[in-house]
């Protein structure tokens, strides 16, 4: 008895006060039949309560079993997004690694004026291999399912254009990684694509015609922009963008890259 005066209760403050019209709604359908517009505010998984925004502005914190079949899986659905976009429940950090480095020196003739040719030392680069470590953390008490995470690493790279000059020429190293599944209260960790910096110093010995020598020629990782999309089962999606650095943000449009496969077919 005390149970169906609890529903009784819960369906009568469900439309209490309907009556105003408010645009993007949804609408939902109780087990007997009625319907109801509202918003989705919030899903507490712990207490199984959705928080629903009545037309009227009214909040109302209820058990999605009130509702038919259907708008369960839309509530539960909405519920796994957000999680998605929370950035509080869903951590993503980025963190610039370096996984390896190396040297390599290039010998050649140099010619003097007046001079037979000599073996000596042109140049010397160092080489650096970063990639980034996506660490992401579900803190939700649900899994979430079917995530893909683009990413562009944005870096700098100076070349020798002639004699005494050098410049910096932009790099973008694009990919995509697919999560199948980060489960309740998962930690993960992943990794993109490897970018390689380059560091090269000339001998100040060695001049060209004027007395002009070679500049340094010397590499930079920007940061990286992560994008994060996810679909529901209902067709709802959310996507949410990463930076790091967070200055990052703002400074550049989120390129779009063509494969080599597609190129060429839009070439033909």
């Amino acid at each position: 008895m005390k149970r169906r005066i609890m529903g009784f209760y819960v369906v009568a403050v469900l439309f209490a006060g309907v009556g105003f019209v408010q645009a993007a709604l949804h609408e939902f359908t109780l087990k007997d039949g009625r319907t109801l517009k509202a918003e989705i505010v919030s899903y507490n998984a712990k207490l199984k309560k959705v928080e629903l925004k009545r037309e009227d502005g009214k909040r109302i914190p209820v058990n999605p079993s009130v509702f038919a079949e259907e708008d369960q899986k839309y509530i539960m659905a909405w519920a796994t997004l957000d999680g998605v976009r929370n950035e509080r429940l869903f951590k993503v950090n980025c963190e610039k690694d370096l996984v390896e480095k190396w040297k390599k020196e290039e010998m050649g003739d140099v010619t003097y004026d007046g001079g037979d040719p000599v073996k000596e030392l042109l140049s010397t680069s160092r080489f650096e291999r970063y990639v980034f470590e996506l660490n992401l953390e579900n803190k939700n008490e649900f899994a979430l399912e079917n995530l893909t995470l683009e990413y562009r690493v944005f870096y700098e790279q100076e070349v020798a254009v002639g004699a005494s000059k050098v410049e910096a020429k932009s790099g973008v190293l694009p990919g995509k990684l697919d999560v199948k599944r980060v489960g309740p209260r998962e930690k993960m960790k992943l990794k993109t694509e490897a970018v390689v910096l380059r560091d090269t110093q000339y001998p100040s010995s060695i001049t060209f015609k004027g007395g002009a020598t070679m500049g340094r020629e010397s590499g930079e990782i920007e940061g990286i922009w992560v994008r994060i999309t996810a679909a529901g089962a209902d067709g709802q999606t959310v996507s949410r963008d990463v930076f790091e650095p967070s200055s990052l943000e703002g400074k550049h449009k989120w390129p779009e890259i063509i494969s080599k496969k597609s190129r060429k077919q839009k070439s033909q």
